[in-house]
């Protein structure tokens, strides 16, 4: 017989976004169920070793990390030039995490506020009353709720099975838009290996250190598994060989993909991976999933105490996602793949006169999550553009290039801005969005 449970709100997925939602939404008051699929102990375990932002922990109002969770403290990184003459040294401190650790204490967290935490509770059912979502089942379990939020990641195990007509997409991420990542993880290096945490401008690759004197040599790409693998052995092996010890080996993906138009429906909310809210600069997205729960705490206080979570009632989460976070990421996701894209010797002459890759600018997307480029500093972006080209070190092909994402990147923002505040003329909105992503 299955067991029954009655909430506010429902949340599939147990994971860094899941439980931190869940957490602040309990301590408000709400009466909250999570489930997850696997083992709440195992939840992390496929990437181990991330990273955030020191400056996030107090930004979202979690303790910052102590003990077996945290593996280092970094102030700073290395970013290289394409040809490794050189780097930059950005300075933006960030924690080392065990992703694992973390995770748990966000559980401990959820239980002390009065979370119901169910483990290995894939959802294969989903509950609709008159048009609305209801709650889920698996086995030998049911939810009932107000609201059911979709946190399971990529996977989007509620959103993917919505019907046609819910209002919100039901896609899943395709392979040419999904970031996979493969991680090794080595110890006993040489004295002439790298240092510290650096990111390599020819290829999506890095080394950075991971448990005491080891190091996380990663690749993150789309396409699939195997082929970022095939990319991570040939550059590991032409770069540095085979260095040290191989303790193990991680592998994850993440989607690159702009959110969907709509991120709710009655009595449906997606947040993180789910609903595609990873940085636009490096495909991330933890802490960019914050910023959506902070949002979404804030409406679903409002929408339960209401009692109406429709469509239209929460549509507040959509507005404001993408008047602010949404928008930044719409223009840069515009900008940066065709910047990436350029020919090696342009994209060297960028980093060597320090045009969108300087330590300013990286420090800037990291805390801001974009590049703004008014007028003024377009025209002299351009100037140093002209000067490269009329010196033979920089083509013009590419300035067009860069123009081309400007302009992009400009009108794509200013569309999001204009994102409806109710449901409203929003027909019309993603049609014209649609066209300009082309899916």
């Amino acid at each position: 017989m299955s067991k029954q449970y009655n909430a506010d709100v429902a949340i599939v997925g147990a994971g860094p976004v899941g439980s931190y939602l869940a957490w602040k939404l309990a301590d408000i008051g709400l009466k909250i169920v999570v489930v997850d699929a696997q083992p709440l102990d195992q939840i992390g375990q496929s990437i181990e070793i991330f990273h955030m932002d020191v400056i996030r922990f107090d930004e979202f109002g979690i303790p910052h990390p102590q003990g077996k969770e945290l593996l280092h403290r970094e102030d700073s990184f290395r970013q290289w030039f394409p040809d490794l003459s050189s780097f930059y040294t950005v300075d933006y401190p960030f924690y080392v995490l065990h992703m694992p650790s973390y995770i748990q204490r966000l559980h401990e967290y959820c239980k002390s506020a009065g979370v119901t935490l169910l483990e290995q509770t894939p959802v294969k059912q989903l509950f609709f009353d008159q048009g609305a979502l209801t709650g889920f089942a698996g086995d030998d379990f049911e939810v009932h709720a107000k609201l059911v939020v979709d946190a399971s990641g990529i996977k989007a195990a509620v959103r993917t099975h919505l019907p046609d007509s819910f209002g919100v997409e039901n896609t899943a991420v395709p392979p040419e838009q999904t970031f996979f990542c493969c991680l090794e993880l080595r110890d006993d290096l040489p004295d002439d290996c790298p240092k510290g945490n650096n990111g390599y401008a020819h290829a999506p690759v890095f080394w950075n250190r991971s448990y005491g004197d080891g190091a996380v040599l990663g690749v993150i790409m789309p396409g699939s598994i195997d082929l970022a693998w095939q990319v991570h052995t040939a550059w590991r092996e032409a770069s540095f060989g085979s260095p040290g010890t191989l303790v193990a080996t991680k592998e994850g993906c993440a989607p690159y993909r702009r959110p969907p138009y709509s991120l709710v429906g009655n009595g449906f909310l997606g947040v993180g991976d789910a609903v595609y809210q990873n940085k636009a600069f490096s495909g991330e997205g933890v802490t960019s999933a914050y910023t959506a729960c902070a949002i979404a705490a804030d409406v679903i206080r409002q929408a339960v105490a209401n009692q109406d979570c429709s469509r239209e009632a929460l549509w507040q989460y959509n507005s404001r996602y993408f008047h602010g976070q949404g928008a930044s990421f719409a223009g840069t996701m515009a900008f940066f793949p065709m910047l990436s894209g350029l020919p090696m010797d342009d994209l060297n002459y960028l980093y060597k006169n320090g045009i969108f890759y300087n330590p300013k600018d990286m420090e800037t997307l990291n805390r801001e999550y974009e590049l703004v480029f008014d007028e003024p500093a377009w025209d002299a972006v351009r100037a140093k553009l002209l000067q490269g080209m009329s010196a033979k070190q920089f083509s013009l092909e590419s300035i067009g290039t860069l123009e081309k994402a400007h302009q992009a990147s400009l009108w794509i923002k200013q569309h999001y801005l204009e994102y409806p505040d109710t449901p409203d003329g929003w027909d019309e909105w993603a049609a014209t969005a649609r066209q300009f992503w082309g899916y």
